[in-house]
């Protein structure tokens, strides 16, 4: 039975792209290399905490099975998210830090000729179910988080991340998203490690820091700011580390064996 509570029971962090995951790595000192099915993890001491460092891959799919790797495969205890995003809000700049509170894969719905309705994923998105999508943040777990940020000083932003499939480059869409949602920013994996996590009843957390402003030049910011916003959001999720430090597991009825 796995410990969730046992500081020497690895924390799974998931990157998309191998520019994210070298910047953790780099700090583990002389990490173990992990055996896996096209999986490219190591494993070893991050500021005195076992964590499993991956590269997934981009998007929800190759994320999804990369953080069911992480916990089925090498025991992980949580779960964390780390990598760039495109900004929604007009508050955000470039290198800015978020977390999420809430999660949301703005793909999974229902489409009509009027629009896209959003579901949960895993719910059937039929006329009579009530829409209320988002993987939400315990509030205690949001607690931690904005204890952990007071305590080290950093600034980052809680709210609302939407997740899709497509690279956002339209600021007619930016803004559209932006206004119905409330959000923060755009990615493209978080709604899978979200779901993973909700499934296997681990905590999860996901950071991210701003590369660009999902705009017409979206693709261009994305490419000069990669490297900045990586190491900003590798930064922040070391010193969320300790927020899992003896956290119960968030669904009681879960078993995973090492």
């Amino acid at each position: 039975m796995l410990d969730l509570t046992d500081l020497d029971t690895p924390i799974g962090i998931v990157c998309a792209m191998a520019q994210e995951q070298e910047l953790l790595v780099a700090a583990m000192g002389d990490p173990a290399v992990l055996p896996g099915v096209g999986l490219e993890a190591r494993r070893g001491r991050l500021d005195g905490r076992e964590v499993v460092v991956a590269a997934a891959g981009v998007g929800k799919v190759r994320a999804a099975g990369t953080a069911t790797l992480l916990v089925e495969r090498f025991g992980c205890r949580a779960l964390m998210l780390s990598g760039v995003a495109g900004g929604l809000s007009a508050s955000l700049g470039i290198g800015d830090l978020v977390i999420a509170d809430r999660v949301i894969d703005v793909d999974y719905g229902r489409l009509t000729d009027a629009r896209r309705l959003v579901y949960q994923p895993g719910t059937l998105p039929l006329p009579g179910a009530r829409p209320d999508p988002g993987y939400r943040l315990p509030d205690d777990t949001a607690e931690r988080v904005r204890a952990r940020l007071a305590a080290t000083g950093l600034a980052a932003t809680l709210g609302t991340v939407l997740t899709g499939d497509a690279f956002l480059a339209s600021v007619r869409l930016r803004d559209e998203l932006a206004a119905r949602w409330s959000a923060l920013a755009i990615e493209m994996e978080g709604s899978a490690v979200c779901g993973v996590a909700e499934r296997f009843g681990v905590p999860w957390l996901i950071v991210r820091a701003i590369s660009d402003r999902a705009g017409d030049e979206s693709a261009t910011d994305f490419t000069a700011f990669l490297s900045q916003a990586a190491a900003a959001s590798a930064r922040l999720v070391r010193e969320l580390l300790p927020v899992f430090d003896s956290m119960p597991p968030g669904n009681s009825d879960m078993s995973v064996v090492d």
